[in-house]
Formats: C-alpha cells, structure tokens, sequence
C-alpha cells in the first residue's frame, strides 16, 4: 500500500494458468513489464536491465536467502527450479524500481512472497504427478473449537523420466535431483494475536563426469567435469498483534536459515589423469529480527516504522586452479560471524480526494566493512478521475556483496595473505520513475513507465584490462580480484502494459519495454552491460471453457509469447584463436554485438474435472512449441579451426496430474 510505482501484484492463479510456467513465481513473472531471464534454464530475474545480484527476496516481510535448487553461486538470486509451490503462496507483490522504504538491500527489484494459511474448516489433500516432481500437501484445522490450522507440502523430482521418455534437459547428460519441503502453522489467539510458524527447505545435486574418451572430445569443456549440491532451511515464527484501538498493530518475524553450497570442478589431461581445477564451498547460518509498527492516525494520515537486525554465520571455503603457474590456490578460508543492521520509517498522507503522498528513509549498515547508506523515498499518485492516474516515484537504494567478496583472500609474493576488499563499499542507485494509468474499461487497464536509474559506487576490477569487469555485467558468482567502488551505471526506458484481467473465462496481458542498460569504468568509456538487450514484448493469455452436462468441468487453454532482443557478447577472436592453438576473446569489440534475437512461444492446455467432494487436473504445458533454437552463446572449437554457436534449449513437454480432495 506504501508504493506509488512500479508495483504489481501477482496471484497464485496467474502462476498456476501461465503457460509453460511450471507454477514458478519467477518464471511468471518474467511476462510482466521490464523483466526478462538470461536462459531457460535458470529462472534468474533480470529487471530493467540490471544484474540479478541487485533482486532482493522477502518472505513474510523479511529477507530470505534465495528460495531455488541449483543456485548458481555467490550472489545468486535464481536456480534452475523453484523451491516455493503454489500450494503453499498466496498473492504477493513484485516490484521494480522506487521501493518503498521499508525495502532495504535492494538495487533492482523486490519479491515480497506471502503464505497462505490453511483451511480451518476441513481437511484437504492435494497429490500431484508430473514432469517436474512427486508432490503431495495436506492442511486442515487442529480442532473444530478454533481457527488454527496447518498447511504442509513435500515435493520430489523426477526428472531424470525426462531421459528414459527421450527428452534431454540442456546439452549434456545432466540428471538433477531435488526435493523440497513447506509448511505454515496458523495460530491465533483472543488476547495475544496470531502467530505463524512457518518454513521452507530445499536439498538439489546434479553431476556430469567428463568424457572419458579423448577421441571424443569436440572442444575443451569436454574434458571438464562437476558435481554441486546445495542446501537451504528457513524456519520462521511470525507474530501480528492488533491493539485494542483497531489503528495499530506491530508485526514481528524471527527467522534462522542455513544455506550450503558446495561445487567442484575437475579437469582430465589427455593421459586422463585428474586435476582438481575449483572447489567452493560457501555454508551461511542467519538469525533475522524484524520488527514493524504501524499507526493510522486518521482516514489521511498512516505512519509506519520498523527496524530489522541480521547476524550472519560463515564457513567459507574456495580454490582455484592457476593456470599460469600451475597450482591450485586458496582464495578464501574464513570462518566468523559479521551483522547487518536496517531501519526505515514512513509516512502516507492524503491530501484531499485526488493525492496520495508517500515519503520515508531506509538505512541500512554492513558491520563487516563498517558501510552505511541512508536512503531518502519518495512517491505520488494523482487520481485525476476513476479511470486516470498519475504517480511519480523517486529512491535511493543500496546493496550489499555477500561476505565471501569481502574477506577474499590473495597469496602475496612473500607468502603473506592479504584481503584486498574489506573496504569495498555497498552499490548504490539513484530511481527515478513517473507513471500513467488508464482504466479505460472494467476489468482492463492500460500502464506506462518511465524510468532513469543512476548506479554509482559500483565494484569494478581495480587493474581491468578488458573493461567488463564491473558487478553490473555479473548475476552470480565469487572472486578474489581486487575491486574498487570507481564504476557507475545507467539504465533507462520506456514500459507499456496492456492488461484484462481474468473475468468472463478470458484473461490477458500484453507488455513491451525499451530501454538501455549502461556501465561505465574508471577508464571513462560508457558500454553496453550484458544485460542490455534493448527491446522485450510479451504476449500472454489465456481462455477457460466451461464443459459437462451442469458446466462443472473446465478446459484451460493458455498461450505465452516472448520475443526480445539478444544479449550483448564478447565476440571469439577467430585469428588470434586459431594462432594461440586455445580460445581468444575480442574485449576491444566487448558488448558492441548481440546474439540474434530471442524468440519463444509456449502453450498450456489442461482439462478440470470437478465431482462433489473431490477434483482432478490432467494439463500439459509446452515449453517453445516451435522447437526453435535460441543462441546462448559461442566458443572456439579448436579441433574444427571454427567458431561453434551453443543453444539454448528446444522443444520441452511437462505434464502434469493433480488430485484434490
């Protein structure tokens, strides 16, 4: 309610019609305005143009780790697969620039996820086989004397039935494993609120051995080799109280969670004997404070204050093989514990019938560098008339590095360690949005952004000679490289949305932006990021047809087109690559072309047969129903002498049965 732009709302029944969504919340979303991914295989969220690094995740109005199996390192805030269902959410709110203040850690956007609470009426069960797991949940109430009741949902793969039905997930043979487990414990009291206590947890591996054989070695990566695991436990208790004056209430949530991600890489020589190349292993305990109180004064005036405390755990530990001299060295192993501290407070105002003002300040501290920000907010509507509004936004925003790049570590000439970062500073952004919507119709409206937003304070290599290395061109991942806060950034853009709501049985939702995503690094010379690929449409829709002898049954039909330009490259130097006999990239040229423009187009059908006392849903998504193959990227394959184009996945079928009752 504090927010005056780039806000949306996202409802499980989105999530669950969206085609070839797999009732992923981040793949979703993906669809709306000014949000993109990187490829189809991580659900990594890109927003107008910035690093995924910059995303902040909440749960229950508070920061949790990222919520995906097969988290692609430090800093990562996607996976290949989502640990939260659609079981267990409820609708929750998405933003994208300008956020209000009390979203801290934050340079990009906001996934604010809420939990529902299960039926204190009867007992229900839901089971559900399918492409993309076993699953099976169950809520109900604790006693018919009282509203309290529980919600749980345990889910496993089976995806490695992807292999045996023929179908193959990426360009090798790769067989995850996961399963994940939630569950929500609604308790409320007469005299001393509700309490929530509530949780998720995720375990995901996968492996690829290399290829044994050298004769069937293509290029380098085939003689490569990994195995990952990840881990994450999120418990939490949640308490809301409402004063007896009915104008406030305080919210407090606490909440401890474990993350461990481990991934080695190996490496065979042509004599197939092994060389160890990297081994990480990042393992955080958290414990979360929060606390929020809130004060309507009048019909005019809600003041709303919080403050939030994070104490932070670590075990960290990562090599790296060196291959100019031929060792493998440490580049970090610390163990310790460091604080996070955030406060914020703000004010909504109505001034008259037509204008609505939000202001407020976030300030947020990192202990481990003694870094702080204070970040003034600032929104506006304008309701000229019920079908018209204005609304402008301003914000100033901040993010922290996890710690791994803080304590880094580099091996002096005399044997000595030095940490080369614990001065680096938080990214920092500037937000600047105004926005017009028009609801020229019931249930249909019509929204477009403007936006500028100014990065500065940026973490950049201090002795870059390619020019790219700058946090913004970066969604993951961990280094030991000295860096310095001399880098900036720009983005800006244009967004239309075109939107129906679901009502008659049809729904859908049309969006376009355009924009460009900048970096600049001490050099002076402005850019492309990696991320600025210029132009996204989204085309999604849906149609539900009401069948049967009393229309009790539903056929769903859903469609989702995606069309946006490609990413910026650092092309392969095909000269320079042929005479060093290895790959050789053009950093002079770096980000100055694009891979061809990203095109895909997926379906959803699905069949609801609803009796008196339980229901079931056969439904079949397809992923890319063309078949069409998206250029990812392009290597050196220095057998062929040729430069070698790497696809992004093609046609891929889910299938899906649920049971309710």
């Amino acid at each position: 309610s504090m927010a005056s732009v780039s806000s949306m709302r996202l409802t499980v029944e989105a999530t669950s019609r969206s085609a070839a969504g797999i009732k992923d919340p981040s793949r979703t979303i993906q669809s709306y305005a000014g949000v993109s991914s990187l490829d189809d295989e991580n659900n990594e969220i890109i927003v107008r143009g910035n690093s995924p690094r910059g995303m902040l995740w909440r749960m229950e109005g508070i920061e949790i780790p990222n919520p995906n199996h097969f988290s692609d390192g430090e800093g990562a805030t996607g996976g290949g697969v989502s640990i939260l269902s659609t079981q267990v959410l409820d609708d929750s709110d998405f933003l994208t620039g300008a956020f209000p203040a009390e979203y801290g850690n934050a340079l990009s956007s906001v996934f604010d996820l809420q939990l529902r609470t299960g039926n204190f009426d009867k007992r229900e069960y839901t089971f559900q086989v399918g492409v993309m797991g076993l699953q099976a949940s169950l809520e109900g109430p604790f006693s018919k004397n009282s509203e309290a009741s529980y919600l749980l949902n345990y889910r496993y793969s089976t995806t490695s039935f992807l292999n045996q039905m023929g179908f193959v997930v990426g360009e090798s043979d790769i067989f995850p494993e996961w399963q994940d487990l939630s569950l929500n414990i609604n308790l409320p009291t007469k005299k001393f609120g509700r309490f929530n206590i509530w949780g998720i947890g995720g375990k995901s591996s996968s492996a690829e051995l290399p290829v044994a054989d050298t004769a069937n070695w293509e290029y380098r990566g085939d003689s490569y080799g990994y195995a990952e695991n990840h881990d994450l436990a999120l418990a939490g208790i949640t308490h809301n109280y409402l004063f007896k004056n009915k104008k406030s209430y305080i919210k407090t949530v606490d909440t401890f969670s474990y993350t461990n991600n481990e991934e080695v890489e190996d490496s065979l020589s042509y004599d197939l004997e092994p060389t160890l190349i990297n081994d990480e292993s990042m393992v955080y305990k958290t414990i979360t404070a929060s606390t929020m109180f809130n004060h309507k004064f009048n019909a005019r005036n809600v003041m709303r204050i919080g403050a939030i405390y994070t104490h932070q755990a670590f075990d960290l530990l990562a090599l790296d093989f060196n291959y100019d001299d031929k060792i493998l060295e440490k580049q970090l192993e610390q163990q310790g514990a460091t604080d996070r501290f955030q406060a914020y407070f703000q004010w909504k105002m109505r001034v008259g019938s037509a204008l609505e003002l939000n202001a407020g300040v976030h300030h947020n501290y990192v202990a481990l560098t003694k870094d702080y920000s204070v970040e003034p907010r600032f929104g506006a509507k304008w309701r000229i008339n019920d079908k018209h509004i204005l609304s402008y936004g301003f914000g100033a925003h901040s993010r922290a590095e996890a710690a791994s790049i803080y304590l880094a570590e580099q091996e002096q000439g005399d044997g000595s360690i030095i940490r080369p970062n614990t001065d680096l500073k938080m990214t920092k952004a500037l937000h600047n949005v105004i926005g017009y919507d028009w609801r020229f119709a019931p249930d249909f409206h019509f929204r477009i952004e403007a936006y500028y937003q100014h990065l500065y304070e940026v973490p950049v290599q201090l002795d870059d000679t390619t020019g790219t290395f700058s946090a913004l061109n970066f969604s993951s991942g961990f280094t030991n490289l000295k860096l310095t806060n001399e880098g900036t950034g720009r983005n800006y853009g244009l967004e239309f949305t075109l939107e129906k709501f679901f009502s008659r049985n049809y729904y859908f939702l049309t969006t376009a932006s355009l924009f460009q995503s900048k970096y600049t690094m001490p050099d002076g010379v402005e850019r492309n990021t990696a991320f600025n690929n210029g132009y996204i449409f989204n085309v999604v829709g849906g149609k539900e047809f009401l069948v049967g002898k009393n229309k009790q049954n539903i056929i769903g039909t859903n469609l989702r087109m995606i069309w946006k330009g490609g990413y910026p490259v650092v092309p392969v130097d095909l000269e320079a690559s042929k005479a060093q006999g290895y790959e050789v990239r053009d950093y002079d040229r770096a980000f100055e072309e694009t891979s061809p423009d990203y095109f895909r187009l997926d379906i959803g059908v699905s069949y609801r047969k609803n009796n008196p006392k339980w229901s079931w849903i056969l439904s079949l998504d397809v992923q890319n129903i063309t078949g069409r193959l998206n250029v990812y990227d392009e290597y050196y394959n220095a057998e062929k002498g040729s430069i070698e184009q790497v696809y992004l996945t093609g046609l891929i079928p889910v299938l899906n049965y649920k049971v309710q009752f």
